[in-house]
């Protein structure tokens, strides 16, 4: 079953995470990179509008969850680096927000810990202690937690 650790460190603007999962490592790469994967799993594991999904150096995405509670939320961002089984950084905004600019940005770091298990390191750095304190209070946590245990659903069935 896939895991989540967040750590939210005091007097800072990072929220760390790992992501353990039991999975190949190329497989769970692929299902952060290739866009019918990525939509299965991302928001939440609930229906997801891919507006644009251009997962590579220079590239940038666009989506929308489509919630239980019948609301849309569109998310955005731009890939820095996709390095193939290894790394992607990117940045991450949600457009919810009363106005545009409270950007994180994000590295994930992909770690192959046995043939079929795999972590995921995040970084998540955002533009102010009081932008993350925001994304924390705003439920961050459980909403990645349920994104994890789609993407090990997704995944993890094949093992």
């Amino acid at each position: 079953m896939a895991h989540l650790k967040v750590t939210v460190p005091e007097n800072s603007q990072n929220i760390l995470g790992i992501v353990t999962i039991n999975a190949p490592l190329e497989k769970v790469f692929e299902a952060y990179t290739k866009e019918d994967l990525f939509a299965i799993w991302w928001c939440r594991g609930n229906p997801m509008k891919v507006y644009y999904f251009d997962c590579k150096d220079g590239g940038s995405w666009h989506v929308a969850e489509q919630s239980e509670d019948g609301n849309e939320y569109e998310f955005t961002g731009c890939f820095h680096e996709v390095a193939k089984n290894r790394r992607i950084v990117q940045t991450f905004e949600f457009l919810g927000m009363p106005e545009r600019g409270h950007v994180m940005l994000e590295k994930a770091e992909f770690v192959a810990i046995a043939e079929h298990r795999t972590e995921i390191h995040t970084h998540s750095t955002a533009m102010s202690q009081e932008d993350r304190d925001g994304m924390v209070a705003s439920g961050m946590e459980s909403g990645w937690r349920q994104s994890v245990e789609a993407l090990g659903k997704l995944l993890e069935s094949d093992n």
